[in-house]
């Protein structure tokens, strides 16, 4: 076969992910010659030999499995005739398009490794390699080389340093490599900062089966922990962290997972992954564990022991262990070593001296239609960008809306899509949002030429645009921002009809809106239809305090009927009170809110009547629906819902329906159930009288109350019977964590020619 010589030029998470040694090992595989180097853009080969063509082929269609190729280039060239295949020192210059790893769980070669006593590193609980450890959390600045991580302060070993610098090794270039004599401590302290000497991690674990609660630093910030199964115990860290009812999240090994819940492969497949999130998963009927875990659900979220440090921490307990993240309520989560913060939520604290530069929390997902369906998209995930079909010269800054907040940067055709970062009417969180924005500006080189902002005119993270001088500054409509999230994450550019279900945004005339059908593309949605207004007394402490809404939702079905009077009488006075609002309809405003929908059916069918976090009485509702589908056949009962139109805009009228199902004599649970296939009937009805006006075939559905999979799941099949392509969320949440993809997409569409 004949010599040649070819340039290859390849972008995407193509650094700090093994792949220069990947290359290296092909080259030589092949018979190549050459090199490898580091570049701007990504990474730049020249590979000579007679199998240059098998060689490529080869590196493009089985790349290291944390990696990812976004595009590639090649050219022939002149032969050089160069004797060996080398990896280059990585050039200087201009860093934009260079992408971050995200932080990786344990791998199997490193789990091996760690409990293997004639290995090195044997129980060393930093242990990482090219396939694993920390990688966005770690970072100061690009190059990803270890100058530029927090890792700079740990001067390498001549055994680690040989293994950085040996292609063959598998810790080539690792940047957080370290071990016993060069690398990070741990120190086990209490809650007065006395040091407490011994096996570290043995000690925590004592503490933790004896019922204390401890801090342990992970990847991207603290865990709070402790036992699962003691009802005192999860009380007092229900008290500590102010957190009534919300569930927390679970770290076990997947044998003592399976104890407790149903699990399929893929759930399987998506616990063991490199992202290793927290999976719902359902649980089984006795589970040993406290119900105030996760009080009234039928999932519990488990996530696998991810770092070493938890592999380590699960030799010596046989239980599952509650793993929530560091804060109080709402608050963002502790990630710097702020130990009088963090005394005052635990007994003791497990940390070491390894700086986190960036916070991440754990994300969060369940599998849907055999894929992941997230809910929160952070650690193991961020900082990959989402790839758009168009290209724009702005770059674009979205600041997210109020919950679940994010932020996105729109560079070119990709979004960097941030962290969690938490609730952002917690002054704390408004800065951390600006820290991480200024974090992502620095690594990615991005300087906004415009910043977006929900149109909420009390959103606080409206503030942050301020800070951003000689920019412009552009407005979206909350809904609007969750359907075009959807057509970013699908790279979506042709019309739809957009089914955006959710709870709270700021309409374009001033009401409250979430219950809205559009029509449109990315660039231009138009709303043609909505579920009808209804009276929302007090505002948002209706939206916390569920019967207020109930009160007026009686009061327009059934007026001031002894049905009505008698629930108010059901709150004493403050029900009475409410009474006299409704009926003088004063201090409220109007919604078209689906959330608010299933927050009154559960409060009227007593089942609970106050969310003590967002979405807690929906996920109740659901939690009723499911267990009767579970127990029963499937009905395809409904109740009556109607349709008509107003002023060329359609509505969608569910008072019948909850009038049906406050009258029905059947179980909370089929109640529940029918409730929820009514529901998906009207949406699927809706979507047909639009379509034949329009001729538009593509439905996307988005927003928060679509984190209800069973309503999700009844959608969708309602629409695939009726022939429509039906598009949902995987890998960005239907919830306001997707908010700030929606705003630089839509806005990106005003300049694009």
């Amino acid at each position: 076969m004949k010599k040649i010589r070819h340039k290859i030029s390849i972008t995407g998470i193509v650094q700090g992910v093994g792949f220069r040694p990947f290359i290296y090992r092909t080259a030589i595989k092949h018979n190549i010659t050459g090199f490898v180097k580091n570049t701007k853009e990504g990474v730049l080969v020249e590979a000579e030999g007679e199998n240059v063509l098998s060689f490529i082929k080869h590196i493009i269609s089985e790349p290291p499995s944390i990696s990812e190729i976004i595009k590639y280039k090649t050219e022939e060239i002149q032969i050089k005739n160069s004797k060996s295949f080398d990896i280059l020192e990585s050039e200087n210059g201009d860093i934009s398009d260079v992408l971050i790893s995200p932080d990786i769980t344990i791998c199997n070669n490193c789990r091996a490794e760690l409990i293997d006593p004639e290995n090195r590193r044997y129980l060393y609980p930093f242990i990482n390699c090219t396939d694993c450890g920390p990688r966005f959390t770690i970072i100061k600045s690009l190059p990803y080389d270890r100058p530029y991580t927090c890792m700079n302060v740990f001067a390498m070993c001549d055994t680690c340093k040989n293994e950085y610098t040996d292609p063959e090794n598998r810790r080539y270039h690792a940047q957080p490599i370290s071990c016993y004599n060069c690398g990070p401590e741990l120190f086990f302290y209490d809650n007065n900062m006395n040091k407490i000497e011994g096996d570290h991690i043995k000690n925590a674990a004592d503490k933790i089966r004896d019922g204390s609660i401890i801090s342990i630093k992970g990847i991207g910030g603290y865990h709070l922990s402790c036992r699962a199964d003691d009802d005192n115990i999860v009380k007092r860290l229900r008290d500590i962290k102010k957190r009534i009812n919300k569930p927390f999240a679970l770290m076990a090994p997947l044998k003592l997972i399976e104890e407790h819940c149903h699990i399929s492969q893929e759930e399987i497949k998506a616990l063991k992954s490199a992202h290793s999130p927290i999976i719902l998963l359902k649980k089984k009927k006795k589970t040993g564990l406290s119900e105030m875990v996760a009080p009234g659900m039928n999932y519990l979220g488990f996530m696998i022991p991810y770092t070493p440090i938890h592999v380590l921490l699960f030799r010596f307990i046989n239980f599952p262990l509650i793993m929530t993240s560091a804060n109080q309520s709402e608050e963002p989560i502790i990630f710097k070593d702020e130990f009088s913060k963090l005394s005052r939520l635990s007994d003791y604290i497990l940390t070491n001296n390894r700086s986190i530069l960036s916070f991440c929390d754990d994300s969060v997902g369940k599998i849907f239609n055999k894929n992941i369906y997230l809910f929160r998209r952070s650690r193991g995930y961020i900082p990959y960008p989402i790839k758009l079909n168009v290209k724009t010269e702005k770059n674009i800054l979205g600041l997210g809306g109020m919950q679940k907040t994010t932020f996105s940067m729109l560079n070119r055709d990709r979004v960097f899509l941030s962290q969690y970062i938490g609730w952002t009417d917690n002054p704390a969180t408004i800065t951390r949002e600006k820290e991480a924005i200024n974090h992502y500006m620095n690594i990615f080189s991005i300087k906004p030429d415009i910043v977006v902002i929900d149109k909420h005119p009390n959103y606080p993270n409206r503030i942050i645009a301020e800070d951003f001088k000689n920019v412009e500054i552009f407005e979206l409509q909350h809904h609007r921002a969750h359907i075009i999230s959807l057509l970013a994450e699908k790279s979506e550019t042709d019309t739809v009809i957009g089914v955006a279900m959710d709870g709270t945004g700021y309409g374009d005339d001033g009401q409250i809106w979430g219950g809205e059908f559009f029509t449109g593309d990315f660039k231009n949605l138009v709303r043609i239809a909505h579920l009808k207004y209804t009276f929302l007394p007090t505002g948002d402490r209706a939206i916390k305090e569920a019967w207020r809404y109930s009160i007026s939702i009686l009061h327009e079905i059934f007026g001031a009927s002894d049905k009505t009077q008698s629930f108010a009488e059901m709150f004493g006075n403050p029900g009475k009170i409410i009474s006299q609002i409704v009926n003088n309809k004063q201090n409220g405003v109007l919604t078209s809110s689906c959330g608010r929908l299933f927050d009154t059916v559960t409060s009227l069918l007593e089942i609970s009547h106050v969310n003590t976090y967002t979405g807690e009485l929906p996920s109740l509702l659901q939690s009723y629906a499911e267990n009767f589908i579970w127990k029963n056949n499937i009905v395809k009962n409904t109740y009556n819902y109607k349709i008509f139109k107003e002023k060329e805009m359609y509505i969608l009228d569910m008072l019948p329906a909850i009038a049906d199902v406050i009258e029905d004599s059947s179980s909370l649970e089929k109640r529940a159930y029918v409730f929820h296939r009514t529901l998906s009937e009207s949406i699927t009805e809706m979507c047909c009288i639009i379509r034949e006006e329009s001729s538009i075939n593509k439905t996307y559905l988005s927003g928060g109350v679509f984190q209800n999979t069973l309503l999700l799941y009844l959608v969708k099949e309602l629409l695939e019977k009726e022939n429509f392509e039906v598009y949902f969320h995987s890998l960005i949440p239907a919830n306001d964590g997707g908010i700030s993809l929606g705003q630089v997409y839509a806005i990106a569409g005003k300049f694009i020619k």
